[in-house]
C-alpha cells in the first residue's frame, strides 16, 4: 500500500549538503522542491514530535512565534490537537485542524540523532621519577576527579504543502556540544526560517 508524505514523516530521504552556521547550530542536509519556489505558504500547521508534552509544547509555541514574527499565520499542535497517552498523533485529527484552520502547509521537527561523550578529567599532574609518576597514577586512579560530557543533537524539519502532500524543503540540523535546549531550539528555528526565506518558501518581510 502507497504511504502518502505525511505518513513517512519520519523516513524521508535527505540529499544535497549544505552548511550554514548559527551558534553551535548548522544545517548539514537540506532539499528543496523547485517547483514550489516562488510560492510562499501562508498558514502554517507546526507538529514536533518528542517523547515529552513539555519539550512538544515549547518547541512547537517557540516556532509558531517566529513564524508569526516573519509574517506567516500559524498554530501549534499541541494547541489544537489534544495528546492521546500514546503520543502519537492520528492523521483524522491532523486533517480536522488543517480544515478548521485553514492551513496550507504541515511543518514537522522531530530527532534524528543523538550522541554522547563523556571525559574523565584527572585532578593535578605532580611526579618526579617513577615513583613519583607512581603517586601521580596511584592518586589519579583513587582520586574521583570529574565528568565533563558533550551532547550532539541532530532535527530533522520537514516542510509539506497540505493540498498534495508533497514534500517542499527539508532540513537536517546538527548541534554540537548541546548545553541548552532552549538555545538549541531558538538556533535552529532562526537557521530554518532565514533558509525557508532563501528559497521563498515563506515570505520576507518589506519584500513584494
Amino acid at each position: 500500500m502507497r504511504q502518502s508524505p505525511l505518513q513517512l514523516i519520519v523516513c524521508t530521504v535527505f540529499s544535497a549538503v549544505l552548511i550554514l552556521g548559527c551558534g553551535g547550530t548548522r544545517l548539514i542536509k537540506t532539499n528543496v522542491d523547485e517547483t514550489h519556489r516562488g510560492n510562499p505558504v501562508t498558514d502554517v500547521l507546526v507538529i514536533v514530535i518528542a517523547d515529552k508534552k513539555e519539550t512538544r509544547e515549547l518547541f512547537e509555541g517557540k516556532f509558531v512565534a517566529q513564524l508569526k514574527a516573519a509574517g506567516v499565520e500559524a498554530v501549534s499542535s499541541a494547541a489544537a490537537i489534544p495528546m492521546p497517552k500514546d503520543l502519537k498523533l492520528e492523521k483524522e485529527d491532523i486533517l480536522k485542524v488543517i480544515e478548521a484552520n485553514g492551513n496550507d502547509a504541515v511543518i514537522v521537527t522531530h530527532l534524528t540523532g543523538l550522541d554522547k561523550s563523556e571525559s574523565f578529567n584527572r585532578t593535578g599532574r605532580h611526579y618526579n621519577g617513577y615513583y613519583g609518576y607512581y603517586g601521580y597514577v596511584y592518586t589519579s586512579v583513587h582520586d574521583t576527579g570529574f565528568y565533563s560530557g558533550h551532547v550532539d543533537v541532530r532535527l530533522q524539519t520537514n516542510l509539506y504543502d497540505v493540498k498534495t502532500e508533497k514534500l517542499l524543503w527539508s532540513g537536517e540540523s546538527e548541534t554540537k556540544d548541546a548545553k541548552s535546549a532552549i538555545k538549541l531550539i531558538d538556533d535552529l528555528l532562526a537557521l530554518v526560517i532565514k533558509e525557508l526565506q532563501k528559497n521563498e518558501l515563506l515570505p520576507v518581510r518589506g519584500k513584494s
